[in-house]
């Protein structure tokens, strides 16, 4: 059995376009010559433009990229609302912390 290695896509930056749902990737070429622009609208690759029957490895690790991008915000935004459940609910790890003044001052202590 034979095995062949897979290209992976070497994926230079990442842009936002503004209240637009689109991104664009700027990707670098196997052969380290050109660069292409792989087209993601609302979180799904949609373009590239190399020459490559499509959809290439450029379109494929891109999409993987966006996927782990998304699934990492979604945890982020969890994390963040246990936060603030946690926060309304008086957990006193998160509670207001005393100046270090006014630490001394309510405890007595002086130096």
């Amino acid at each position: 059995m034979t095995q062949t290695a897979q290209k992976t896509a070497d994926i230079r930056f990442r842009v936002e376009l503004k209240n637009k749902p689109i991104v664009i990737y700027k990707v670098r070429s196997s052969d380290d010559t050109q660069d292409y622009n792989v087209t993601v609208v609302r979180g799904k690759v949609n373009n590239c433009d190399c020459k490559s029957y499509k959809p290439c490895y450029h379109m494929r690790d891109v999409q993987a990229h966006e996927d782990e991008r998304a699934l990492e915000t979604a945890q982020m935004a969890a994390d963040r609302k246990h936060i603030e459940e946690l926060v309304d609910d008086g957990d006193p790890f998160f509670a207001p912390r005393l100046c270090r003044d006014a630490f001394c001052d309510e405890f007595g202590i002086y130096e």
